[in-house]
């Protein structure tokens, strides 16, 4: 299923460039397009669904796209949650749509970031919605090992982990720099073949100025919950 997925995300984003747009895909197929040993038939988890972004500014005409390519919307999640978040059912099965902002355990905005790359998100984007995973589970903990094992971490804009954007990011909110480095440790552990990398980057999260916000926050501590619990949808 991994093959037919990559096709259908590649027609997905290049029908809306066609008409103006800007949808960016992430998730399994957006790491598989950024990692060359899978594109050239090396191993890696199979991949279940599409998961894109797209600007808020697009999204209604998005939508209109994806019905026209035979997607149907989850229409009560998409009118509770379309402001940030849309769900279609189509050829490929389940099409999970987020608008400007990836959230799940953490908020992340992506509002600067969506034209930074294409087909895909930027390889230390898509890093950083699996470093904001509380709980890593295989799945999640093979997608991030890819991404480091085939992108050295370097600074600025490119094709490589970014080192001094996440830190930059870890460094204003404490709650995301607890997460990222507890899956950064988790991360090493379970994929030893990174263990250096895993740990060269969350030194780097350690060592990040911090800001007041940051440190407010810090105050508190694990006394209180620093994640949100992503909702479960189809």
């Amino acid at each position: 299923m991994t093959a037919e997925l990559v096709d259908e995300g590649l027609a997905v984003v290049g029908e809306a460039a066609d008409r103006g747009l800007v949808v960016r895909l992430l998730g399994g197929v957006g790491v598989v397009l950024h990692c060359s040993s899978t594109l050239a038939g090396g191993n890696h988890r199979e991949i279940g669904d599409l998961d894109a972004a797209t600007k808020r500014r697009d999204a209604k005409a998005v939508a209109a796209s994806l019905r026209d390519r035979g997607y149907a919307p989850e229409t009560r999640f998409n009118a509770l949650h379309g402001e940030r978040r849309m769900i279609f059912h189509g050829p490929a099965g389940k099409l999970d749509l987020f608008v400007d902002v990836f959230e799940m355990c953490h908020r992340i905005d992506l509002t600067s970031r969506l034209e930074l790359d294409t087909p895909a998100l930027t390889a230390s984007d898509l890093l950083l919605t699996k470093l904001q995973v509380v709980e890593l589970n295989a799945k999640d903990a093979s997608d991030a090992a890819l991404l480091l094992q085939e992108h050295e971490l370097s600074t600025g804009a490119g094709d490589w982990i970014d080192v001094d954007y996440l830190a930059g990011l870890a460094g204003d909110d404490w709650g995301l720099w607890r997460t990222a480095t507890l899956t950064l440790d988790r991360l090493a552990e379970l994929e030893p073949e990174v263990a250096d990398k895993a740990g060269a980057l969350r030194a780097a999260l350690d060592d990040a100025p911090k800001t007041r916000r940051y440190r407010l926050r810090a105050r508190v501590g694990e006394r209180k919950r620093w994640y949100e619990i992503p909702d479960e949808v189809g």
